[in-house]
């Protein structure tokens, strides 16, 4: 369906996915699969982006359900494997207690299979925007949304391009993949809870001594965590993505530092497990203010990814979830197909509400969590959780964690199975 730019022109269309990023395309691909008339609507005109040097976490479910939707096999850099995951808190240890103790408290192995993998952005970009390519979706670029408002058959757009023309777009339901700072949630008043912005998180690549055999490290500091994941697109087992949480005034400290000084720091705060680390990509700082939504729809829109939950990265599932927003929200739709119903039927979001809400809260608390209790705890409290590491490290109740680290287990959907919405029904 095509539609102008000439100031009130109206047009009908039975989902709207408003955000062009990593969630938005790949929400607008995985719900072109469960029957209705796709729209897209990306505020970023048609100018090349500048280059995403950062990297994405995807679990082993995620992973499947991008293989289902075609995604995977476009990405043209390989995406690295997570085997294993190591966890541990404090510093590492140095001389005879490096000889006493482990260098992890906590550590499982996803078995023959990876228990998630780690991409490349611009590589994930590509690939959503050629999948995107071959589905029936209406593309909307350099608009951005300044209106809203509900009726009786879901909710009216009033979108407007850079010179201010301006066209209204009806729309049975509206999907915010916004960000964070979604203008859709506030246009609907949906209140955000937000955590103060104390930390700002370091992301770049380094290039370790000894080969990282597809292991994803996460150590526990006083400032924050240190997390380094195998990196995407080379075979060397050298590269690792670094996402470093510290606080405000250090962070900038560090990104300013000449990259010796970097190097040093890196090597104080992980330790000698993979030797010396070299800076092999360009520093960015990445504030952090998690934030939290109670309500996640209103009449004509739900809201997915980060403009429903922004949560801290030191799990890595902030893509995950979005993933999982997707899926859920899929099913949902192609049921409502099979019923006769409309997008905007009050039982969509009712129901998107309800399979949420479980694994938003339980992400959401336990990110935040460990985050204020190892970057702000004592020491004796901080000491007493990674003796708690240790413990689980040797309870059952541990492959319950991998599980659930693994996807498909806090939020039930076809996507997450690898099979398209409406092959099966949620149970």
């Amino acid at each position: 369906m095509f539609w102008g730019g000439i100031s009130g022109i109206w047009t009908m269309a039975d989902v709207t996915v408003i955000g062009g990023g990593l969630t938005g395309l790949m929400t607008a691909i995985a719900l072109s699969h469960a029957g209705p008339r796709i729209h897209l609507v990306d505020r970023a005109g048609q100018d090349a982006a500048p280059p995403d040097e950062r990297t994405t976490t995807i679990n082993a479910a995620g992973a499947r359900m991008m293989q289902a939707l075609g995604v995977w096999d476009r990405m043209a850099s390989a995406p690295a494997k997570v085997m294993r995951v190591a966890v541990a808190e404090g510093p590492a240890p140095t001389g005879l207690a490096a000889r006493r103790r482990r260098d992890s408290d906590l550590s499982w192995q996803g078995g023959d299979r990876p228990m998630g993998y780690v991409v490349g952005n611009a590589a994930l970009q590509d690939a959503l925007r050629t999948t995107l390519g071959t589905r029936e979706v209406s593309e909307h670029r350099g608009r951005a949304v300044t209106g809203w408002h509900a009726d009786a058959d879901g909710a009216v757009l009033t979108l407007a391009d850079a010179g201010g023309t301006g066209v209204s777009l009806h729309t049975s339901l509206a999907v915010a993949c916004d960000g964070a700072r979604s203008v859709m949630a506030d246009l609907a008043g949906l209140a955000r809870r937000e955590e103060r912005q104390t930390q700002t998180a370091i992301v770049t690549t380094l290039r370790t001594e000894r080969r990282h055999e597809d292991t994803a490290y996460q150590r526990f500091l006083p400032g924050g965590p240190f997390a380094l994941m195998p990196g995407p697109g080379e075979t060397g087992g050298h590269e690792m993505s670094l996402v470093w949480t510290l606080p405000n005034t250090t962070a900038q400290e560090l990104i300013a530092a000449e990259p010796a000084a970097f190097e040093a720091a890196c090597f104080e705060a992980f330790g000698s497990r993979l030797g010396y680390m070299s800076l092999a990509g360009t520093r960015l700082a990445w504030p952090l203010q998690p934030s939290w939504r109670r309500r996640i729809t209103a009449t004509g829109l739900v809201l997915a990814g980060d403009a429903a939950h922004a949560i801290h990265p030191l799990a890595g599932q902030g893509y995950n979830l979005a993933l999982a927003d997707a899926a859920v929200l899929a099913d949902l739709l192609a049921a409502c197909a099979r019923r006769g119903l409309s997008p905007s039927h009050p039982s969509l979001r009712k129901g998107y509400e309800m399979a949420r809400f479980n694994e938003r809260l339980t992400l959401s608390m336990a990110t935040s969590g460990l985050n204020r209790l190892f970057a702000g705890a004592p020491p004796f409290m901080r000491r007493a959780a990674g003796i708690g590491f240790s413990v689980l490290d040797r309870l059952p109740a541990k492959s319950l964690f991998s599980k659930i680290a693994e996807g498909g287990r806090l939020a039930d959907a076809a996507l997450l199975q690898g099979q398209l919405p409406g092959t099966r029904r949620p149970g």
